[in-house]
């Protein structure tokens, strides 16, 4: 039986850390299983700009026919500069951080005017090169790009106008909306530049696949004439890792955050909260795990009498066993415009650990309107203090909103979420 082949085209993939390896590692993980061969294009990680990495990934790709290619780009030679270590500074969306001096205010600039759309473009050539050797050797059904880098975006549609092959494009992320792109100084000229590419990309690929139903409006609404081809696919969680896994009790009540933190999400307004409790009667700890702003960290230790503790850096499945123990754990939607749209991996990860979740952000949000349907959990707009502290003293004393979840999470799994695509590739094919 000839199985439908698709080539798969992303920048992460394992070792690669964090999340936005994860929905397309898990996706290339599962396709056979569903009648699909997939093969990976990817960059070698000897030369990827990689902000983490996890090495517990590569066991679960290790069955995967994988391709890594070369790359050429400049956040590796930025974080040389910058710590004498082309690993120890790899910004995520932005360079420079918060505070920029004369070097990083040029480096900005440059990333944003001269690497358009974004500063991982260097790689599609090889990327490129490499697909269309594969193609030349082998029939594929289908190329499917991910991003960001939404720049991969453009090697897929070079090859589609090449070799006439179908193709799919998925947003983990928005492109021209993107938060971060308000700290870029672009000029008009390059900004016109950049809405042009993603919009030949979204008229010009066959399907386009997002990550929840708002960042498909979005997107679709840029191409009225087309919304069919919209489709959005939830990310998910690993069923595999939480089995048999147990639930270890805390000797003080602990509420845990996971996952980037920095000042443009609601954490002052949850502090704020948590300061109405009477700490001569309640002990808290407060754990921040994985990449916490300097800023951020040092608000929470000098704003509150709780113990504060920061866990810079563990691997998925130690992260996943922190949630698991967790008392509370703690889901802070960012403030940008149109945050609806966010739909943070680990909020499917904290779905399956079963314990409830204070979830702080716009109503409208596609995470809230998940949060909303499980009965242990409540989400709460970031000036509802009194709302806030009421939730987690209620949880404090085991009296919570309820335990029973009216949500089925087991959709939400890595297994189902691949089931989900595997339908939408053979209706495409």
């Amino acid at each position: 039986m000839n199985y439908p082949k698709v080539l798969i085209i992303t920048y992460y993939w394992p070792p690669s850390g964090g999340s936005g390896v994860q929905r397309w590692m898990y996706f290339a993980k599962y396709l056979a299983d569903f009648g699909i061969t997939p093969t990976v294009i990817t960059v070698d990680e000897k030369y990827a700009s990689y902000p983490s990495k996890d090495f517990s990934f590569n066991s679960l790709v290790e069955n995967i026919k994988v391709h890594k290619t070369k790359t050429l780009e400049p956040l590796s030679f930025y974080s040389f500069l910058k710590s004498g270590n082309s690993d120890k500074i790899v910004p995520q969306g932005n360079v420079g951080g918060k505070k920029k001096g004369l070097f990083d205010k040029v480096a900005t600039y440059i990333r944003a005017n001269f690497f358009i759309p974004d500063a991982r473009v260097g790689w599609n050539t090889y990327a490129y090169n490499k697909a269309k050797s594969l193609i030349l050797q082998e029939h594929f059904d289908l190329i499917i790009t991910t991003g960001p880098p939404h720049s991969t975006h453009l090697v897929g549609q070079r090859l589609k106008k090449e070799f006439a092959i179908k193709w799919m494009v998925d947003f983990r992320d928005p492109w021209t909306e993107v938060y971060y792109n308000n700290l870029f100084k672009r000029t008009p000229k390059n900004e016109a530049l950049d809405k042009k590419m993603e919009l030949d990309v979204l008229v010009q690929s066959d399907v386009v696949l997002t990550v929840g139903p708002s960042m498909s409006a979005l997107l679709s609404d840029k191409v009225p004439t087309q919304k069919a081809k919209f489709h959005f696919i939830y990310n998910g969680f690993d069923a595999s890792k939480f089995q048999g896994l147990k639930k270890q009790k805390n000797e003080v009540f602990t509420i845990r955050y996971v996952g980037t933190l920095t000042e443009n999400y609601p954490y002052k307004e949850f502090i704020e909260a948590v300061n109405l409790l009477e700490f001569e009667a309640i002990k808290i700890n407060i754990e921040l795990i994985g990449n916490i702003e300097a800023s951020v960290l040092s608000y929470f230790r000098k704003n509150t009498k709780c113990n504060v503790e920061n866990i810079p850096s563990v691997s998925h499945t130690r992260a996943i066993q922190y949630m698991k123990d967790a008392d509370v754990l703690l889901l802070l939607l960012p403030f940008m415009e149109n945050s609806q749209i966010m739909l943070t991996g680990k909020l499917f990860e904290y779905l399956a650990s079963e314990n409830p979740i204070l979830c702080i952000g716009d109503r409208k949000a596609d995470a809230v309107k998940i949060v909303e349907q499980l009965g242990n959990s409540k989400s709460f707009l970031s000036n509802e203090i009194t709302q806030i502290r009421d939730f987690l003293y209620l949880n404090y004393k085991n009296e919570g909103v309820g335990s029973d979840h009216a949500l089925n999470t087991i959709k939400f799994s890595r297994y189902e979420t691949t089931r989900e695509l595997s339908e939408l590739i053979k209706g495409l094919l």
